[in-house]
């Protein structure tokens, strides 16, 4: 598996760091996790095409993650000479059918793929869930943010890695994150600065340790976190593999 940290930021504008998003790589498929404004251009500085996503897959229904979903079916539809022809599925969390239903009441028949090339896979925000796809496992569990929330845990050629989406310190998530090869953390604020339903670099650290992952990327970077020692603050809580991420990042795993 590639994984590709296509945006590291929030939804407050930075010249660092893009929209949350992340792109796996499974043999010849293609995953995108969420996707706020600007990340199908970002996808394209990293050699990823809209035409090559296979699934996007959203943790929730915020707009810095959720943003780049009317782009990417509009694109998909509308442009001539690059309308989509292969299907693609869409995981996401219970609540993402009325979510779309809502988008195009005011988008319209612009949204709409041709027939039969999306399918909408819910996942349930009450108890862990899973899925089997063609190469991959995709297992999910509530996530401590919205009530909308799931964390993802992909298990593909013996290898898992998990993604928090934006979340808060909870038991869910480590029992997710158990003995995963990566674990992709959200780490909103510094220490000391926390808000309700974000982490800190110390609290991902210590789900990190909890879970005993044997890699840890911290992401989901306010700017404010951009002037603190966000490796360092970490380092207290968790020992392994350590990895700050920066927009365009290629991880193999």
């Amino acid at each position: 598996m590639d994984i590709y940290i296509i945006g590291s930021g929030t939804c407050v504008p930075s010249l660092r760091r893009a929209s949350p998003a992340l792109a796996i790589k499974i043999d010849h498929k293609t995953l995108l996790f969420d996707g706020g404004s600007g990340t199908l251009r970002q996808l394209l500085r990293v050699g990823i095409h809209l035409q090559e996503i296979d699934y996007l897959l959203y943790t929730h229904f915020h707009p810095d993650h959720t943003g780049d979903l009317v782009h990417f079916l509009f694109a998909s539809k509308y442009a001539p000479a690059y309308q989509r022809e292969k299907p693609f599925f869409i995981v996401a969390p219970t609540g993402f059918i009325e979510f779309y239903e809502r988008l195009k009441g005011a988008y319209r028949e612009w949204i709409v793929p041709k027939e039969g090339l999306m399918k909408i896979i819910e996942m349930d925000t009450t108890r862990n869930s899973a899925k089997k796809f063609e190469n991959f496992a995709v297992y999910t569990c509530p996530i401590r943010h919205t009530e909308n929330s799931i964390g993802f845990r992909i298990e593909a050629k013996g290898r898992a890695v998990v993604y928090s989406g934006d979340s808060d310190y909870c038991d869910e998530l480590v029992r997710l994150a158990k003995d995963a090869d990566v674990l992709i953390c959200e780490s909103a604020f510094p220490n000391g600065m926390k808000v309700n339903g974000h982490m800190t670099p110390s609290l991902a650290g210590k789900i990190g340790t909890l879970a005993r992952c044997k890699k840890l990327i911290l992401t989901h970077f306010y700017p404010v976190c951009d002037q603190h020692d966000i490796y360092g603050q970490c380092r207290k809580e968790y020992k392994g593999e350590l990895i700050i991420a920066e927009d365009l990042m290629k991880i193999s795993v």
